[in-house]
């Protein structure tokens, strides 16, 4: 799967995962997504479990968060989901967005969960990475 471009803002959420079973890797497309309440991270942390928990396996995941916002307050609540999410599901796990101040937000809110950030500025890079981590 490769980045598009442009995302509409409005695409469901339920179309912003796949898993690719040949590579065993999990793509999760935030590409335009706005978080701005609890009840959405709930809904990303089943819609992921939907996915992967009958694998019986961990996979790897790329994470798009390009032009991805998120409210301050939610980062903790948000950073801890991840945290779950990837001591069920993932055996190694990437991310990437163009935006330094995402990025800064990001990592701070990672780091506060004790999770390696693994942000990258392209897809390209994240993949790279992905290979060395999982």
């Amino acid at each position: 799967m490769s980045a598009k471009n442009s995302l509409p803002e409005n695409l469901p959420l339920e179309k912003r995962f796949s898993y690719d079973a040949k590579l065993n890797r999990f793509y999760v497309n935030f590409q335009n997504l706005k978080i701005d309440n609890i009840n959405d991270i709930y809904r990303i942390e089943y819609l992921v479990a939907q996915h992967l928990s009958e694998l019986g396996k961990k996979v790897s995941a790329i994470v798009n968060y390009e032009n991805f916002l998120i409210d301050e307050e939610l980062l903790v609540p948000y950073s801890r989901m991840v945290n779950r999410l990837m001591e069920h599901f993932y055996a190694g796990v990437t991310r990437y967005t163009s935006s330094d101040h995402l990025k800064e937000d990001l990592e701070k809110g990672f780091k506060g969960a004790n999770i390696a950030p693994n942000i990258f500025g392209t897809i390209v890079e994240a993949e790279t990475a992905l290979q060395d981590i999982s």
